[in-house]
């Protein structure tokens, strides 16, 4: 399979070398046996937990496409982990450490995760909406459509067709070059700093419903414009700005909770050596409160 790498499925499933504790005696799904290393059951529960550590763009991949490799390194992990317990290498110093700093960073982020699902509620977002939003200027948007062609004759043919009442949106997708022609030349709507200066200026001085009366020349060719509508733009609704929202209060809360346990923690630093700090290192500023 291309697109899923070893290497990604690899560095999903390392953590997942034991089976996963089942939560209930229920049997479900979730606990049904899809393979086993010399007696050692992989669970459905496993694949599951591997897929949720892959990279995004590998976890939106449907089930079906994910389950084969992922159970084939599933496999290769038990058998290969199997081995290093019988070669005693997990009661080296060396494995030894290395578990514990994977032990640490995993408490870490469930310190984090705690934290922001305790605290980045819905009341907590709404109050940031409600205190953000009014921040957004409005600004006058227009949505138009164009058809753009090679020479200025082609343009000037095309708006004695428009005066004699041809349809813009049909004669856009019949002879426009631009990739909007699918669309019948619709773009959408746009505010000034968006175009090109040309197009913009022409745009903008249309009325509504109106077509120019001269071709318009930019850098891509010759443009027939058509204003459809004008509006003054408002801010984003709660639902579009919730994954933003979010984002920004679940950095805010980790740098806070970090700030305020790395202050009250005795912390002293040491040269790469493990000698006395031979200067004073500078701290960057604390992030403002």
């Amino acid at each position: 399979m291309k697109l899923l790498s070893l290497a990604a499925i690899g560095a999903a499933t390392m953590m997942f070398a034991s089976p996963v504790t089942a939560q209930t005696d229920t049997a479900t799904a979730a606990n049904t046996v899809v393979a086993t290393v010399n007696g050692v059951k992989i669970l459905r529960s496993d694949v599951e937990a591997a897929r949720s550590q892959l990279p995004e763009q590998y976890r939106k991949l449907p089930m079906d496409q994910l389950y084969q490799p992922i159970l084939n390194q599933l496999i290769r992990t038990k058998v290969l982990s199997a081995q290093a317990r019988a070669d005693k290498l997990h009661e080296t110093e060396g494995y030894k450490r290395r578990v514990a700093l994977i032990a640490e960073r995993m408490l870490e982020e469930e310190l984090l995760k705690k934290t922001i699902d305790e605290k980045v509620t819905d009341e907590a977002l709404q109050a940031r909406y409600d205190k953000t939003s009014g921040s957004f200027p409005t600004k006058e948007e227009i949505r138009a459509r164009h058809i753009l062609v090679k020479t200025e004759a082609e343009a000037d043919a095309i708006i004695k067709e428009l005066t004699g009442g041809a349809d813009f949106a049909k004669l856009a997708a019949e002879k426009s070059i631009g990739p909007s022609k699918a669309n019948g030349g619709d773009l959408n709507y746009f505010s000034k700093g968006q175009m090109v200066p040309p197009f913009e200026e022409a745009a903008f001085a249309l009325a509504k419903g109106e077509f120019t009366r001269s071709a318009v020349k930019s850098p891509f060719g010759w443009h027939v414009i058509k204003l459809e509508d004008k509006r003054q733009s408002k801010p984003p609704s709660f639902e579009e700005s919730r994954d933003r929202l979010s984002q920004e209060l679940s950095q805010e809360f980790a740098e806070q909770l970090v700030r305020g346990l790395t202050e009250k923690a005795k912390i002293e630093r040491f040269e790469a050596d493990g000698s006395a700090p031979r200067m004073k290192r500078i701290q960057p500023a604390p992030p403002a409160r």
